[in-house]
């Protein structure tokens, strides 16, 4: 006796749709999964502490290279957060404790000091020049200037990278595929009424030739400054916002053959 109703192959059609339904809503499920995971928009107070024994003394200014003239300028987007207590088997129970956020670069300069004073200037931005390479108006190509205190992603994160640090994120944070990142760490008191976002632009300049936070702000869309942390002192924060942060210029195309224009790599 057939309990199901219309032909066999009526009912194997239904049972394939109802197979082909149940996937997708598995994929569905999966994606979404993969989706929290890669974007966590916890606030920074409820992501969890992971605890550091540093087995040598935990010496800030000496790991985190302050003591040297040196730091660039970052642009990119947080991709990752990260909350980090460290303490050591010689300084009792003092901790330290640090935010570390994984930064998509995209663009960035060498910070530039005065030999003399050693206060800071402002770095060379440069003026890349577009090149026409044919006749037409569309056809030229971008040569950088040689003066210029601009770097690729690549060069910052060779400039500031610490193995010892280094090995303390990479098995934490997120991979980026082929975009060049960087974990840059903050002490948490300087940062914690910030609230920073994965996704969120920011732009930051580090401390010394390691990949500590001096001074960071938080972006919107038309890139100015929302929010901001001032490790230096209001007045410092406020003067490089002003001075580099602000920074915008006009990009122009060539008009003949042979000829450059001037063009402010900040703007893409």
């Amino acid at each position: 006796m057939n309990i199901f109703p219309g032909s066999r192959e009526e009912v194997e059609r239904l049972w394939k749709i109802d197979l082909e339904i149940y996937i997708a809503l598995e994929i569905s499920n999966i994606r979404m999964t993969r989706a929290h995971m890669l974007y966590d928009n916890r606030p920074l107070e409820s992501i969890p502490v992971t605890p550091i024994r540093w087995e040598k003394r935990w010496e800030p200014e000496e790991l985190f290279r302050w003591q040297r003239t040196g730091g660039i300028i970052v642009e990119g987007k947080v991709y990752g957060r990260l909350r980090f207590t460290v303490s050591d088997p010689f300084s009792g129970s003092q901790k330290w404790r640090y935010v570390v956020l994984h930064i998509e670069i995209s663009k960035a300069l060498k910070r530039k000091f005065d030999s003399l004073s050693g206060k800071e200037i402002d770095p060379n931005y440069g003026k890349d020049k577009k090149v026409s390479t044919g006749y037409l108006m569309s056809s030229y190509k971008t040569s950088a200037s040689t003066d210029s205190d601009k770097i690729d992603a690549a060069e910052a994160k060779r400039m500031i990278t610490v193995t010892e640090l280094t090995r303390l994120t990479e098995n934490k944070l997120p991979e980026t595929g082929n975009v060049i990142s960087q974990a840059f760490w903050c002490a948490e008191e300087d940062i914690e009424k910030m609230e920073l976002l994965q996704g969120d632009p920011v732009r930051l300049k580090t401390r010394g030739e390691g990949p500590f936070i001096e001074f960071i702000v938080k972006l919107d869309n038309a890139g100015s400054a929302t929010a901001a942390n001032y490790t230096g002192g209001e007045g410092a924060g406020s003067s490089w916002t002003d001075k580099v942060m602000s920074f915008k210029g006009q990009q122009d195309v060539p008009q003949d053959e042979g000829d450059g224009a001037e063009d402010d790599e900040w703007d893409d």
